[in-house]
């Protein structure tokens, strides 16, 4: 994806991004699914935190869905990248390597995530995008005492 054009994007979904209210801000500002001739299906970001990626997952259903109806909806994790305030962030539904550049307009950076899904995820009408921060859970398994 050429420079001029990622920078471009991310320029207009910061001003999208800056008409939100502060209170409605949550963890990422998320713009609109679009095809991209160079990279496919991809879901531009902005990110409002500073957080680790793994810590979320991007889902096409709600999670009170998952694995009750059919077809199953897809639910996927998200890699192992560190973003900061204001970075940018394409979600690109296709195969590909995981890269971030400097961005060319100054702050922060913008990192390229490939979800490696064959096929467009949100192409279907008005199909609303979850993101789901996940929670730490502790577990220990136990062994029943043999008397």
């Amino acid at each position: 994806m050429s420079n001029d054009r990622v920078v471009r994007r991310l320029t207009v979904l910061k001003e999208d991004a800056g008409a939100e209210p502060a209170p409605q801000r949550k963890f990422f500002h998320i713009g609109q699914p679009e095809v991209l001739d160079d990279l496919g299906e991809c879901i531009p970001m902005i990110s409002w935190v500073d957080e680790n990626l793994s810590r979320f997952v991007v889902s096409d259903a709600p999670s009170a869905t998952w694995g009750k109806t059919s077809p199953l909806p897809k639910v996927l994790a998200l890699p192992n990248r560190q973003v900061h305030v204001e970075d940018g962030i394409f979600l690109i539904t296709g195969p590909g390597n995981d890269y971030s550049a400097k961005n060319p307009s100054g702050k922060g950076h913008i990192h390229f995530v490939h979800l490696g899904i064959t096929g467009k995820l949100w192409d279907r009408g008005l199909v609303k995008i979850y993101l789901y921060r996940l929670d730490g859970v502790q577990m220990k398994s136990l062994l029943e005492k043999k008397k």
